[in-house]
């Protein structure tokens, strides 16, 4: 098995890959980074309740997972509703545990399911492949058609594969924070982006230094980045205390740093949801926006899906749905 440049432990980056370590500067707290943002509509309905992640797909399509429904809803680019990708049964082409998915510039749909699968659906909803992975977490997708998987990390973040379900490789070094396989392996937990250059963004769910990671196609490591913002340092020490205490009581599950990603190839920025908050990070790892946002009603967003086209932002929430948020000029 051919084994991708990986990254490798923070110690070592700048003598062994002459890695630029950037670390992203702390927003001022001034009225127009933290203003809240209230949506302007609620979009997506048939999905509601559930929706657990949002992608954007040739077409201007949207697609989101819904959990409790147990599929991919797709929706056109002003969220009436196209139909749906499986239906709740037990077959082969149905989902049991949809945990994440990613869709390919020709709209093919990548979706990791939490039973140990990982299935490939065909624009017009129909299986066309599917393989084993144990664990699935998240998904990404390269423009080429190679697939990337990330579940539980214990040599590598993410795993690559091709359509047919052959491993073709290896990308990122876990981080060393536990010495616990299992607790550390829950903290090198993240999330895949690909940008439009097929770059590739690792966004670390758990770990207690909100840290990102980016890499070419190849699986080099290009930098990493230690996110601040000033929402993130109460989120931070809280996670840290339940870390204490789990570990205290022989358990951890792992409280969430970010819950979202995506990339706006707009202004070619990553974006980060955490908690009921977007962050916008720039080509240089530093946090240069940062918003609250709220439904039409003004109740929080709980972020659980990010997609950013330029001043449009669509959120998908398990707790309130989806939602269409624009950013100020």
């Amino acid at each position: 098995m051919k084994r991708l440049t990986s990254g490798v432990v923070l110690r070592h980056l700048g003598a062994s890959l002459g890695l630029a370590l950037l670390s992203a500067t702390s927003l001022p707290l001034n009225a127009n980074a933290q203003a809240s943002l209230r949506a302007e509509r609620k979009i997506a309905h048939e999905s509601g309740r559930a929706s657990m992640g949002i992608a954007r797909g040739p077409g201007g399509k949207l697609y989101v997972l819904n959990r409790e429904d147990r599929c991919v809803w797709v929706f056109d680019s002003n969220g009436n509703s196209l139909g749906r990708i499986s239906s709740a049964g037990q077959g082969p082409a149905d989902l049991l545990e949809p945990k994440d998915f990613a869709v390919d510039r020709v709209g093919n749909v990548i979706v990791a399911d939490g039973s140990g699968m990982i299935k490939i659906f065909e624009p017009g909803g129909k299986l066309n492949s599917a393989f084993t992975f144990e664990r699935p977490q998240h998904v990404g997708v390269l423009s080429d058609g190679r697939v990337l998987i990330s579940g539980f990390p214990t040599a590598a973040l993410i795993e690559v594969f091709d359509r047919s379900g052959k491993r073709v490789g290896q990308i990122g070094e876990p981080i060393k924070e536990d010495t616990d396989p299992f607790f550390n392996s829950v903290l090198n937990h993240g999330f895949i982006v690909v940008d439009e250059f097929d770059y590739i963004y690792y966004v670390f769910r758990f770990r207690l230094t909100p840290t990102v990671r980016k890499y070419s196609t190849y699986g080099e490591l290009i930098a990493e980045w230690q996110i601040n913002s000033p929402h993130l340092d109460g989120l931070t020490q809280r996670a840290k205390a339940k870390y204490v205490e789990r570990k205290s009581e022989g358990g951890y599950g792992g409280t969430p740093i970010f819950n979202a990603a995506s990339y706006d190839s707009e202004s070619r920025t990553l974006w980060l949801g955490s908690g009921d908050a977007i962050l916008q990070i720039d080509a240089n790892g530093k946090t240069t926006r940062f918003h609250k946002l709220q439904t039409p009603d003004l109740r929080p967003i709980p972020i659980h899906g990010i997609v950013v086209e330029g001043s449009t932002v669509r959120v998908a929430s398990y707790l309130v749905g989806v939602h269409e948020v624009l950013l100020p000029k």
